[in-house]
């Protein structure tokens, strides 16, 4: 008997190991799926994204959003993932379309989907790609809500106590996440290897999609991170002196802070400097980005500073810097100020 669409399953083992080398080249091969068990193939799926150095966060995020998946299959009574026709993802389609989500949240449970089934046919494992039909709800790029204004950004740099070690360690890391406008996380990353004082860089390891970038650090920031590393790193990690992280709790426990305690951090210091908006460690990026663009940087260099992929994702910011810009216009151009 034939099988059904998106049933099939390719069960020479040498003829997968050939289709992989096929297509993937020199590429490390993704590790075995367990089995056709939905919970196993997640679990293989998620040690796959790990070999990746996928950020825990995103793993999280893919597992939780295939158990809801799951949870449909289970109503339908299809427990082998393998037996999933197009059909089926339709259906989940239209229930995620009828549920009271955002467009982004729908976005996401669809692109785990694919994303799963992608790494089975990468594997071999199905004939055919039962979500490959999947038409990806269109994404309309919000503007920012908040971007600080530069007054509030001083304020906000201002709060620490840089009498305290913990409060230079403060200043410095938000200092750098303006300065930079790298994301939270890669500034969990950041290794005192990564540190270029001499001429003004930090190399970002494994940003968003596995990919290392090089970014300006700049006169202010640089500073902070040499008062820092001379002055109060190594009181923080007086009892862990192989301590690679750049910064680090002051309870001296093992490893860098982590994005929770940033962003704790970072709530902290604006309310002291009372600041209404909400702030969190990604409003950094916003504010640099959109203080860039108004102060004339060119968009396709903030593309890069941000590790944008597409231009696109950067061009939101024009549209935040626009009033400033026509302010800034207005209050500066000759022929505004010119009353004949």
């Amino acid at each position: 008997m034939e099988p059904t669409e998106g049933q099939a399953v390719t069960e020479n083992p040498a003829e997968n190991a050939g289709k992989d080398r096929a297509r993937g080249g020199a590429r490390e091969d993704p590790p075995a799926v367990a089995g056709p068990d939905p919970q196993a193939v997640k679990a293989a799926y998620c040690d796959y994204l790990r070999t990746l150095k996928y950020d825990p966060s995103t793993v999280k995020g893919y597992a939780t959003d295939l158990n809801r998946f799951f949870v449909f299959l289970d109503k339908k009574g299809v427990a082998d993932l393998r037996a999933v026709t197009r059909a089926d993802i339709a259906e989940y389609q239209a229930e995620l379309s009828t549920a009271t989500w955002t467009v982004h949240t729908t976005h996401a449970h669809l692109r785990a989907v694919r994303r799963l089934y992608e790494f089975l046919d990468d594997q071999g494992k199905i004939l055919m790609n039962p979500a490959a039909g999947i038409r990806m709800p269109k994404l309309e790029r919000a503007l920012p809500r908040n971007v600080l204004t530069r007054s509030e950004m001083r304020r906000l740099l201002d709060a620490p106590d840089t009498s305290l070690p913990a409060g230079v360690r403060d200043r410095t890391l938000m200092e750098v996440l303006y300065s930079t406008g790298i994301r939270v996380a890669e500034l969990c990353h950041l290794t005192v290897h990564d540190v270029d004082l001499l001429n003004g860089y930090l190399r970002v390891n494994c940003g968003k999609g596995c990919k290392d970038r090089v970014v300006p650090l700049g006169k202010k920031a640089r500073a902070y991170v040499n008062e820092y590393l001379r002055h109060v790193r190594g009181i923080l990690t007086r009892k862990m002196r192989d301590e690679r992280a750049l910064f680090v709790g002051e309870r001296h426990h093992r490893g860098g802070l982590s994005t929770t305690r940033i962003a704790q951090i970072v709530r902290h210091y604006a309310r002291r400097a009372g600041i209404r908006k909400k702030v969190s460690p990604h409003v950094f990026r916003h504010t640099c980005a959109t203080h860039l663009l108004e102060g004339g940087a060119d968009i396709s260099q903030v593309q890069r500073l941000l590790g944008h992929v597409l231009l696109n994702t950067t061009q939101i910011y024009t549209r935040v810097a626009q009033p400033e810009i026509k302010r800034t216009h207005k209050k500066t151009h000759p022929r505004e100020r010119d009353r004949r």
